[in-house]
């Protein structure tokens, strides 16, 4: 018996999660026109996490046209440790604690002898951040990361999803 690959019937939803089917011109929940996901940048949404306002911003793992898969993959591999891909992408929060885990990193290797006598669970924060970057890598290699887009509309000056 020949074994044929099943074409791929659905698709999820960006902002809902919702399962629609591949050839939805929109989502049947929340009414996304995914033709919109074309307009989407990642510039806009850095604005908007700048400013505070997240209620525009959706997160996704297709990748906008002002990303670069190469440059996101490079960042991860060879800055991951240093939260490079969350700056890349806007996640800044996540990039502050990845700098601040391997910070924290070269603290204990410097100061290893006075630190080991103190406490023998100061490197917990080291290896959950090794296994964060590892996270990271897996997710980037197989195009899962997600990354926040929005929409800058012209008309009102303000942003859309």
């Amino acid at each position: 018996m020949k074994l044929t690959s099943e074409r791929k019937v659905f698709k999820r939803c960006p902002r809902c999660d919702n399962k629609c089917l591949q050839t939805a011109q929109k989502c049947d929940e929340c009414g996304l026109l995914f033709s919109r996901l074309d307009y989407a940048t990642n510039t806009a949404a850095k604005n908007l996490i700048k400013k505070g306002d997240r209620d525009y911003i959706l997160y996704t793992s297709i990748l906008p046209k002002d990303l670069s898969y190469t440059k996101l993959l490079l960042y991860t591999l060879f800055l991951g440790l240093f939260g490079a891909q969350y700056y890349y992408t806007g996640k800044y929060i996540k990039g502050f604690l990845m700098s601040a885990m391997m910070a924290y990193a070269i603290v204990c290797v410097v100061f290893n002898a006075y630190l080991v006598d103190v406490l023998s669970v100061l490197y917990v924060p080291v290896g959950v951040g090794v296994l964060a970057w590892i996270v990271s890598c897996v997710y980037v290699i197989s195009k899962k990361f997600k990354v926040p887009v929005s929409i800058e509309t012209t008309e009102t000056g303000g942003f859309k999803v």
